[in-house]
């Protein structure tokens, strides 16, 4: 709840600056939440040979901020990470009360730059994908071009972001549906 506080009060200062610039046009605000467990695990050996599983849950969160034709003017997208282990019994392993913080907190120690390809960490391609949503509809990012895995396939947002965008594309169009 705190990731959707910060991230809601991020938006707010960001649209109170917006309408300050743009004259004070109608500027509606949106929230967007998409929620993954692909990478949660079943129970399975481990390197110690103990039984181990694991459940993540990823969930997006995107504010967004549109005006009057509906076309984004601020787009703000985080992830909260959390992952924990459990054993066979069903005992969860992991330490309950530990803190996680988000894709965007983590920063260069989220670890995405040795696997992008581009030398991008993830917070540097998720700006170029929020950069890319700027002055979109929501039928610009509906179309939004992805190969079959959801990776884009817009050639210069490419060379910025390697990553699934499916998830962020789907927070972000509920996010603008939610816009008040």
């Amino acid at each position: 709840m705190r990731k959707f506080t910060v991230i809601s009060l991020i938006l707010v200062v960001a649209i109170a600056l917006i309408g300050c610039s743009s004259g004070g046009g109608d500027i509606k605000l949106g929230l967007g939440v998409d929620t993954l467990i692909d990478q949660s695990a079943d129970l399975a050996a481990n390197d110690d040979g103990a039984m181990v599983g694991k459940v993540q849950v990823d969930t997006v969160i995107a504010a967004v901020a549109i005006d009057a034709d509906g076309k984004v003017v601020s787009c703000n997208i985080d992830t909260a990470q959390t992952a924990v282990n459990f054993d066979e019994a069903g005992v969860i392993t992991s330490d309950k009360a530990m803190n996680y913080p988000t894709k965007k907190e983590k920063g260069d120690d989220y670890g995405m730059i040795k696997a992008s390809g581009i030398g991008r960490e993830w917070y540097e391609q998720i700006e170029a994908v929020e950069e890319w949503m700027i002055g979109k509809t929501a039928a610009e990012i509906t179309n939004m071009p992805l190969n079959d895995e959801g990776a884009t396939t817009d050639v210069d947002l490419a060379t910025k972001a390697t990553m699934t965008l499916t998830g962020y594309q789907a927070a972000v169009l509920e996010a603008i549906e939610n816009a008040r």
